[in-house]
């Protein structure tokens, strides 16, 4: 049972460390900037903002393809590993492919910050809670303006969701301790854009990139 455990992990580990973003941004190289080189990885985000004006349906389909392989790197090994070895399974696996995509072997240990592979464990874990979680983001979005504060209160709330639905039975306690985990590890991931909005130079969902691939900053209102 222990060697199963681990091979789980490991695989987890592995899957979650696919830069997929990354891999779409190189394929569509001339439509993308190339990525700056401060990360590995490239979030779903950052492909709708690296695309030109005039190209919005391409923008929306490759952004929506990286959505789905990311959510599909955290559902598969979450989902296998509930067939395998049930909810704790599903936990362990799940917790080593955000592990994977937060520290990925095939990025030099440095992920992008997108919530898709987070999302894609908690669908595995408990389908009704992304929906709760889908609405809470888009209207975080809508309020603010800003994906990383809507995935940082996505975040937040995911262990009280889960809490509040009574999810896992008998390994509730596991599940949550899991889902704080796994909230801490997206706050990590964004810890860059917590400073930038703490000193007011994050940029919004609909700021456009320059030619290097960054988004340009929004002057700080005073």
């Amino acid at each position: 049972m222990i060697l199963w455990y681990a091979l789980l992990v490991i695989a987890g580990y592995f899957i979650g460390s696919i830069p997929f973003g990354l891999y779409i941004a190189r394929l569509n190289r001339h439509r993308y900037s190339n990525p700056t080189g401060r990360t590995a990885n490239v979030a779903p985000v950052d492909l709708y903002r690296r695309s030109g004006s005039g190209q919005g349906r391409g923008r929306h389909a490759l952004a929506g393809v990286a959505f789905l392989l990311e959510l599909a790197k955290g559902f598969s090994p979450t989902f296998t590993g509930y067939l395998a070895l049930g909810t704790p399974g599903a936990l362990g696996g799940g917790s080593a492919a955000l592990v994977g995509h937060t520290f990925p072997f095939f990025g030099r240990l440095r992920g992008s910050n997108s919530v898709a592979p987070l999302l894609g464990v908690l669908l595995a874990v408990y389908p009704v809670v992304v929906v709760i979680l889908s609405m809470v983001w888009t209207a975080s979005l809508a309020a603010w303006r800003y994906v990383s504060l809507a995935a940082l209160v996505t975040a937040v709330v995911s262990p009280l969701a889960l809490a509040a639905l009574d999810a896992g039975g008998e390994y509730e306690d596991l599940v949550i301790s899991s889902a704080v985990l796994w909230s801490l590890l997206t706050f990590f991931a964004h810890r860059e854009n917590i400073r930038r909005l703490l000193s007011g130079r994050e940029a919004r969902i609909n700021t456009p990139t320059n030619e290097r691939g960054e988004a340009r900053r929004e002057r700080r209102v005073r």
